[in-house]
C-alpha cells in the first residue's frame, strides 16, 4: 500500500497533509461526526451477539418467554444505529460542505490575485473546470467518502474482533485473504488515481469548448458553425467517456476480484463452521454470529474497494486545485505610494517578450518620456506595440530587462494595487459586469454616492440615454453589457474612469468600433476626461489624436518617427504620412 501514499510536493507537503490542513477549521464537526460514527458502529456489532443469544437460549430450546424481549433490545439496538448514522452523515456533510465552499472561495482568490500571464497559459474553461467539478470531486472525498469510509473501518476492524472472539480458527483462516486484496487495492488504486485525474483534464477541455462557443455565440452563429460546434464538443466528451471508462473499468475489476475472494470465504466458513457445529465443537448461534460478523466485514472490505476509487478521485481532483492554491500570487500590497502623483512617464531601454512567446521581442530597446498633464498618442500597424506599452504601464507584465518610471520611481517599487488605482484604462471593448448601470459605473469606486455617479454620467454624455430608460440608473446592462449599444456602453465605460479619477489615463481604440454620431459624443466625453491628466493614446483613425502633444510612431517594438501631428505629416518619407495617406484613400473609396 506505500506505493499508494501521494508523493510530496517540492514543500514536502503531501496531499493528505493536504487534506488535514484544509479540513482543520472544521475539527469540531468532525469530531462531532467521529463521536457519533463510533456509537453507530458500536451499536452495529452488538446485534449479532443478540442473535446468537436468541439462537442457543430461544430458538433452539424454544423459550418463546424471552423472545420478546431479545426482539425489544434489537429494534433499539437498531435504532441508536439508525439516529447515530444519521446525525454522522449530518455532521461529516455539513464539514465537508463548509471545507469545499472555503476552498472554492480560497481558489477564486488565488486565480484573481495571479499576474495577466497566467491568465495566458490558462484558458478560462479549464480555471472554471477547476472551480467547478474538481472542487465537487473533493467535496464528496472529504465529506460523504471519509464518513462513509471510516464507519467501513470501524466495521471492519470491530468485526474481525468479534470474529476472533467467536472462532479464532475460523478467523486466522480469513486474514490468509487480506495480502491479496491489499495488493490488489494498492494496484488498481494506482491505476485509478492517474484514471480520475486523466478524467478532471479531458472533463475540463470539454467545458473549454463550451465556454468559448457560449461567450462567442453570434460568431459561431454569423458563421452558420452550431453543427460543427455540437460535434467539436461532443468529440471532447467522447475523450472525456473514454477515460472514465477506463477508471470505471478498473474499478469494476478490482470489485469483481475482492468481491469473489469475500464470497469464497463465505463459502469456506459455510463448509468449515458447519463441521465445526457437526463435531460439536461449535454452537449454531457461534456460527450464526460469526457468519453475520463475515458479512458485516465484507460488506465493509466492499465499500471500501468502491470509495477507494472515488478516494483516488478525490486525490487527483485535488492535485489539480492544490497546484493553483500553491502557487505565487502577484504582491499588491507591499511597496511605495505617493501623497501626489505627477504622472510622468519614463521608459528606459524597455525590451519585452510575453511569457508565452518568449521567442518573439515585441519591445526593443524602447525609450521614450511623457511629462506630466501630456496628451501622447502611439500609433502604428498592428503588432508593433501599441497595446504592449499600455499592458506594462499597470504591471500586467513586467519588462523582459530595462525601466518604467513612474515620476522617477521604478514602476516595481509601487505598491502594485495602489499604483493601479491612479491609472484609468478605456478601451476598444469594455467590459461590462452584469448588473446595473449605476453598479458599473460605481464599480471604479465602490464607497460613491448616487450624486457621485450621476456627475460622472453627466460628464461621460451618458445622463440622458440612460435616464430615457425606464429604470433609469437601476436599467441591467446584460452580460458584458449587451443590452447596451457601443457608444452607451463606452460612455458608462468613461463615466466609470471619470469616477476613478486618475491621474494616467490609457485610451486603447476607444471610439474605433463606433458609428459617427457615437463617436463624437465619446469624442466629447473623452476631452473632458483627459483633462489634467497624462494621457496614454492607441488609436487606427489618426484624425482622433491630430491634437496629441506628441505622437510616436512604432514599428516592430521600436519608436521610428515622433512629433506633433502637423510636423509628422509633412515627411513624405515616413510611416506617418503613409498611414495617413491609406486612410484618406479608404474614406474616399466609402
Amino acid at each position: 500500500m506505500n506505493n499508494q501514499h501521494p508523493k510530496p510536493t517540492s514543500s514536502g507537503v503531501t496531499t493528505w497533509q493536504r487534506f488535514y490542513n484544509v479540513a482543520k477549521p472544521e475539527k469540531n464537526g468532525i469530531l462531532l461526526g467521529l463521536l457519533f460514527l463510533i456509537l453507530s458502529s458500536i451499536a452495529g456489532l452488538v446485534y449479532p451477539q443478540l442473535v446468537r443469544w436468541m439462537v442457543d437460549n430461544v430458538l433452539q430450546p424454544k423459550n418463546y418467554q424471552l423472545l420478546n424481549q431479545v426482539v425489544l433490545v434489537l429494534l433499539i439496538a437498531f435504532t441508536v444505529q439508525a439516529i447515530t448514522s444519521s446525525l454522522r452523515y449530518y455532521f461529516f456533510t455539513l464539514s465537508g460542505e463548509r471545507i469545499v465552499l472555503r476552498l472554492r472561495q480560497k481558489l477564486y482568490e488565488k486565480i484573481l490575485n495571479q499576474d495577466i500571464s497566467f491568465f495566458d497559459e490558462n484558458r478560462t474553461g479549464e480555471l472554471m473546470s477547476r472551480l467547478a467539478s474538481d472542487c465537487t470531486t473533493l467535496q464528496n472525498t472529504v465529506s460523504v467518502n471519509v464518513s462513509q469510509g471510516l464507519r467501513n473501518i470501524g466495521q471492519v476492524i470491530g468485526g474481525f474482533a468479534f470474529m476472533f472472539y467467536t472462532s479464532w480458527k475460523l478467523s486466522a483462516m480469513m486474514l490468509v485473504l487480506i495480502p491479496p486484496i491489499a495488493i490488489m487495492g494498492a494496484l488498481f488504486g494506482k491505476r485509478i488515481k492517474k484514471f480520475s485525474k486523466d478524467f478532471q483534464t479531458t472533463l475540463a477541455d470539454a467545458s473549454i469548448v463550451a465556454e468559448e462557443t457560449i461567450s462567442g455565440v453570434r460568431t459561431v452563429k454569423s458563421f452558420v458553425q452550431e453543427n460543427s460546434e455540437i460535434k467539436r464538443y461532443r468529440n471532447s466528451l467522447d475523450t472525456a467517456l473514454k477515460t472514465a471508462v477506463s477508471r470505471i473499468r478498473a474499478i469494476t475489476e478490482f470489485m469483481t476480484l475482492a468481491m469473489v475472494l469475500g464470497f469464497g470465504a463465505v463459502c469456506f466458513v459455510l463448509w468449515y463452521g458447519g463441521r465445526e457445529v457437526v463435531m460439536d465443537q461449535m454452537t449454531i448461534g457461534d456460527l450464526t454470529q460469526f457468519l453475520l460478523y463475515l458479512m458485516i466485514v465484507a460488506i465493509g472490505v466492499g465499500s471500501l474497494g468502491s470509495l477507494w476509487g472515488d478516494v483516488m478521485a478525490g486525490v487527483g481532483a485535488s492535485q489539480r486545485v492544490f497546484e493553483i492554491l500553491e502557487k505565487d500570487s502577484v504582491q499588491t500590497h507591499s511597496g511605495k505610494t505617493l501623497a501626489n502623483l505627477e504622472g510622468r512617464i519614463e521608459f528606459k531601454n524597455v525590451n519585452f517578450s510575453y511569457p508565452t512567446r518568449t521567442d518573439l521581442q515585441v519591445l526593443k530597446n524602447l525609450t521614450f518620456k511623457v511629462a506630466p498633464g501630456q496628451v501622447i498618442a502611439l500609433v502604428g500597424s498592428s503588432g508593433g506595440g501599441k497595446t504592449t506599452i499600455s499592458s506594462l504601464i499597470p504591471r500586467f507584465y513586467d519588462p523582459s530587462s530595462g525601466q518604467i518610471l513612474i515620476d522617477d520611481i521604478d514602476l516595481k517599487d509601487f505598491q502594485l494595487n495602489w499604483m493601479r488605482d491612479q491609472i484609468g484604462m478605456v478601451s476598444q471593448e469594455p467590459v461590462l459586469i452584469s448588473s446595473t448601470i449605476e453598479e458599473n459605473i460605481r464599480y471604479a469606486r465602490p464607497t460613491a454616492t448616487h450624486d457621485e455617479v450621476v456627475s460622472a454620467a453627466k460628464s461621460a454624455d451618458a445622463y440622458d440615454f440612460i435616464k430615457s430608460f425606464p429604470q433609469g440608473f437601476e436599467t441591467m446592462v446584460g452580460e458584458r453589457g449587451i443590452q447596451l449599444s457601443g457608444g452607451q456602453k463606452q460612455r458608462v465605460a468613461i463615466a466609470r474612469a471619470l469616477l476613478k479619477n486618475p491621474k494616467i489615463l490609457i485610451l486603447d481604440e476607444a471610439t474605433s468600433n463606433l458609428d459617427t454620431a457615437s463617436e463624437h459624443l465619446v469624442q466629447e466625453a473623452l476631452q473632458r476626461l483627459m483633462k489634467g491628466r497624462t494621457t496614454l493614446v492607441i488609436a487606427h483613425r489618426l484624425a482622433t489624436i491630430k491634437d496629441a502633444n506628441q505622437i510616436f510612431v512604432l514599428d516592430h517594438g521600436q519608436i521610428v518617427q515622433s512629433g506633433t501631428h502637423e510636423e509628422l505629416s509633412k515627411i513624405e518619407s515616413g510611416i506617418y504620412y503613409q498611414l495617413l495617406q491609406r486612410q484618406f484613400i479608404n474614406q474616399n473609396k466609402v
